[in-house]
């Protein structure tokens, strides 16, 4: 199985950010050690109250673990692209992928957070989905056509490169280069430098529920990675996926090949430990989720698996109890926690699992031990894989 993680960053917490820094750090190197693929960092702005106190910048993240774990990828869960300018994006993650010879995943996301990505881009403005939807894809184009392309142009709906307009008269691009300028100087086409490392461009990563997102990706031969759900939701999911990327590449893809899961775990000392040190963290956390979500898709129904009714049981059950049950989050021994992981992979060919531990008010010891238990006692059941090996990646 392939294993990555998101590593811990203390939501809740207003804590120094040098003093973060040293926990992710901490389990990125332990990760690396257990031979896990990738660690991802997410992206989110303006914690004034610490509940998700993760870095602002993931490409800064990956920048910084990747200077100190030489094995482990690095990659962005997500960039949410509507807020960035495309050329910044393709520019960094670019240097990135050099920095790292070619240890980057690049993750990418509409993004859900109303509050924040409206300061940075007023066509992010959430309230307005289906406009947001296409400057998400527009950003996502221009990037992989500056990645591929030597004399790159491009005119959308929200933006257009070169701008035009632009004459060039330094007398150091003379003669002009007519594959970038016009015969009266006229900037018709940019070199984006530097190239990526890794042939093409990095892994492209797309972080969603969404059928249909899953058909595009496949069809487009990217990947996907998905929260956790039930295993018919799962399905709805890969089983598009699996169809688009086999007619894709001319082949019969296995179902579960190219897709990931984003799981909340926690390997306790026992199951009582887990249960209780995890149980106010679950509740709070997704008390938190439900009300950023006035419309209630993020309630207790909108967890159900496909075709599955609510219970009076299920309805009186906390948070906690009704996500183990399904196995939307895995917590318990390690026993209990390897048993978990088994099913999904032997009932439906789960094969790439993202972990995190994003629990607030739990000890960053407990945390500590947690991921510890995990690599000493669940990891070996499975083995870890070599993102070379399993995706025969090549480089330029």
């Amino acid at each position: 199985m392939r294993f990555d993680l998101i590593a811990n960053f203390s939501p809740g917490e207003t804590i120094p950010w040098i003093r973060a820094l040293e926990m992710i750090l901490e389990q990125c190197a332990l990760a690396e050690q257990a031979g896990f693929t990738t660690a991802w960092f997410t992206e989110h702005h303006f914690a004034h109250n610490g509940y998700m106190n993760a870095p602002p910048n993931p490409i800064q993240m990956g920048t910084y673990v990747a200077a100190h774990c030489k094995k482990l990828r690095v990659g962005t869960a997500p960039i949410v692209l509507p807020d960035w300018h495309p050329l910044r994006v393709a520019e960094d993650v670019a240097m990135l992928d050099n920095m790292t010879a070619g240890r980057v995943d690049f993750g990418v996301a509409k993004g859900i957070n109303e509050r924040s990505t409206i300061q940075f881009n007023k066509d992010a403005d959430r309230r307005d989905n289906d406009k947001v939807m296409r400057l998400y894809q527009e950003s996502l184009d221009i990037i992989l056509k500056a990645w591929t392309n030597d004399a790159f142009s491009h005119k959308g709906e929200f933006y257009q490169f070169p701008v035009p307009g632009w004459k060039e008269t330094n007398r150091f691009f003379q003669p002009l280069d007519p594959k970038y300028h016009g015969q009266d100087g006229e900037y018709k086409s940019m070199y984006v430098h530097p190239r990526p490392v890794q042939k093409n461009h990095p892994p492209v990563w797309l972080m969603s529920n969404a059928p249909p997102t899953f058909k595009m990706a496949g069809e487009n031969g990217w990947g996907v990675i998905s929260m956790s759900a039930g295993q018919n939701k799962t399905l709805a999911c890969w089983e598009p996926y699996r169809d688009a990327l086999s007619k894709r590449e001319g082949r019969e893809v296995k179902l579960g090949e190219g897709v990931g899961v984003c799981t909340a775990f926690y390997v306790g000392e026992t199951m009582e430990e887990a249960v209780r040190t995890i149980r106010p963290a679950i509740n709070a956390y997704y008390e938190f989720l439900g009300g950023s979500r006035p419309a209630g898709e993020w309630t207790k129904h909108g967890y159900l698996d496909v075709g599955e009714e609510m219970t009076a049981k299920d309805e009186s059950m906390d948070w906690f109890d009704f996500l183990n049950k399904r196995g939307i989050i895995v917590v318990g021994d390690a026993s209990y926690v390897a048993e978990r992981f088994a099913e999904k992979q032997e009932s439906f060919g789960l094969d790439h699992l993202m972990l995190m531990q994003q629990y607030t008010g739990v000890a960053y010891d407990k945390i500590l031990a947690s991921w510890n238990r995990l690599f000493e006692h669940v990891v070996p059941k499975f083995g870890t894989q070599s993102i070379r090996q399993r995706e025969g990646m090549n480089y330029a």
